[in-house]
């Protein structure tokens, strides 16, 4: 997908790292309730809505998007450079 990038699909708990840090050890920060429709990191014919959050300092914020996917699966983008 241009402008984001699949960085990880696992269970939520599961070590997700993202920007040096564990997604799941963090307080997401859902920005302005934005969402935006990208494609399954495994099968790119299914689209889902992702939340686009932050965690860390405000300052310095870690963004990243994550959906919750059917069998309790969770995936994981960031920003394109």
């Amino acid at each position: 997908m241009v402008g984001w990038k699949d960085v990880h699909i696992g269970r939520e708990g599961d070590r997700c790292i993202i920007g040096g840090m564990d997604v799941w050890r963090h307080e997401w920060r859902w920005i302005n309730g934005k969402t935006i429709s990208l494609p399954h990191p495994f099968d790119r014919t299914q689209r889902f809505s992702y939340s686009i959050c932050e965690i860390g300092a405000r300052h310095k914020p870690v963004r990243f998007a994550a959906t919750q996917l059917p069998d309790g699966l969770w995936a994981f983008y960031v920003p394109g450079t």
